[in-house]
């Protein structure tokens, strides 16, 4: 079950780094995407580091408290795709909105995946 861990710190920290990169690349083209891609990848990149960080010196997470951690952030991601769509359907915040639906379907995908795997 710890590979199941080490690769969902692994596929957080590729899916950061790609968000940062991406911000920065649309941050003329698409300011509101731009920004909440950036800032979600920065967030995604931290959550990342803490938890490798945190493995490398406790040892892999009891699967039970894991999946219970992922079921969790499973019902936010639903909440994050809920804001987004709010936020889309204001002209002024649509990119932003863009952003965090993207965002929210990625980390449902992401969270509801490592879960099942963990399902004992």
């Amino acid at each position: 079950m710890a590979d199941v861990e080490v690769r969902l710190t692994r596929v957080l920290g590729t899916w950061a780094a790609a968000s940062v990169g991406t911000g920065a690349l649309l941050a003329r083209r698409s300011p509101g995407f731009a920004r909440q891609t950036a800032v979600w990848g920065l967030v995604d990149g931290a959550i990342a580091v803490v938890g490798a960080h945190g493995r490398a010196r406790k040892g892999p997470t009891d699967p039970r408290r894991l999946r219970r951690v992922l079921l969790v952030n499973a019902g936010l991601d639903v909440g994050y795709l809920a804001a987004g769509a709010w936020l889309v359907r204001d002209g002024r915040w649509r990119g932003d909105g863009a952003a965090v639906l993207v965002q929210g379907a990625f980390l449902l995908g992401l969270d509801s995946l490592a879960a099942r795997a963990l399902r004992g």
